[in-house]
């Protein structure tokens, strides 16, 4: 649901590309650079000796080239934030998700059932929709987002969320703005993260550079992809708090805009946007005496929380990093 909406932030167009894109390109590609210079095997003297002995068309043209791979990276990362956000989420392909999919899930699910009182809302979907439970904590954040209108009033919010978007206050759709593109921002930052500590790394590794600047590109990337991902995971639970604000305070507004009466009995309303849902959904008349049954609302009985701990794709990612950059110094000792 969320990957559609990222026309939230048209009014912010400009400086949200310089803020999510932009910037944080033009540093990825400088590191890089520093990385390839230091890590080569002229000193930095020596380079700068020669950078002054170049004719100036040539200087003209490498910078011009700089700044070129830097719009290009740019224009890439903000034309592919939907699908940054979906793999972030744990939507990914079928290899992936039969195994490091599956893994992930039987990690949030037991971290679910064994929360004494139940996870917070804004967390985990309930533990009655273990089916719904992502591989990652930014999809469970999400995805609790997007089953709350759902739950308490019988929405079905990827459908009627582009159409309630529009009616939203100035206020209410600014702070969606800043909220979502602070959530691009972060995993934009997160995925240039892992990008220098693999290009970095794999570059001093293979010009044999220091072993200090080998463990600094690999280690350090990891680690700030690491807090970048961490701070998405505050941008998505204020993001999935002011969409929890829009549906409570302005589905009415979606319903007289519709020209439907507004209902106070809450069974008449779930009733009423299960049968609109399905129009939009599976063009069903809206006056169809016999709609699909709806699924019992009671919840099932909990599975038991079962005992041990459940080890994480973020825990496994930072041990591999770990793991590599001591192999990567020691190797030529051996």
């Amino acid at each position: 649901m969320f990957t559609t909406t990222l026309g939230e932030a048209a009014q912010f167009a400009g400086r949200r590309f310089v803020r999510v894109a932009l910037l944080p390109s033009l540093v990825f590609c400088s590191l890089l650079v520093v990385v390839a210079l230091v890590g080569g095997e002229q000193p930095p003297s020596a380079l700068l000796r020669t950078w002054r002995a170049q004719p100036v068309e040539f200087k003209a043209l490498l910078v011009g080239g700089f700044l070129t791979a830097v719009l290009l990276v740019s224009a890439f990362l903000d034309s592919a934030q939907s699908a940054v956000l979906r793999y972030a989420e744990g939507y990914w392909g079928y290899l992936a998700d039969r195994s490091f999919g599956r893994f992930g899930r039987r990690c949030h699910r037991l971290r679910l059932l064994r929360s004494a009182d139940g996870s917070p809302q804004h967390l985990y979907p309930p533990r009655s929709r273990l089916h719904e439970v992502r591989p990652t904590r930014l999809g469970n954040v999400l995805k609790a987002a997007e089953l709350y209108p759902q739950l308490r009033y019988g929405i079905d919010a990827v459908l009627v969320w582009p159409r309630l978007f529009p009616l939203l206050p100035e206020g209410l759709a600014g702070a969606l703005a800043t909220a979502r593109a602070e959530l691009s921002a972060l995993l934009t930052r997160a995925v240039l993260a892992c990008a220098f500590a693999v290009l970095g790394g794999a570059w001093v590794a293979i010009r044999s550079g220091p072993p200090a600047l080998l463990l600094g590109c690999l280690w350090g990337g990891v680690l700030l992809a690491w807090a970048s991902y961490r701070g998405a995971l505050s941008a998505a639970v204020v993001y999935g708090q002011h969409v929890r604000v829009a549906f409570d305070l302005h589905r009415l507004d979606l319903l007289e805009a519709l020209g439907e009466e507004r209902r106070s009995d809450p069974e008449t309303e779930r009733e009423r946007w299960k049968r609109i849902c399905l129009f939009w959904h599976r063009g069903i008349p809206l006056h169809h005496e016999t709609p699909p049954a709806e699924s019992p609302r009671t919840a099932p009985d909990l599975p038991v929380a079962p005992t041990g701990r459940g080890i994480s794709l973020t825990q496994v990612s930072l041990a591999a990093a770990v793991t590599t950059g001591l192999m990567g110094v020691l190797t030529p000792y051996v």
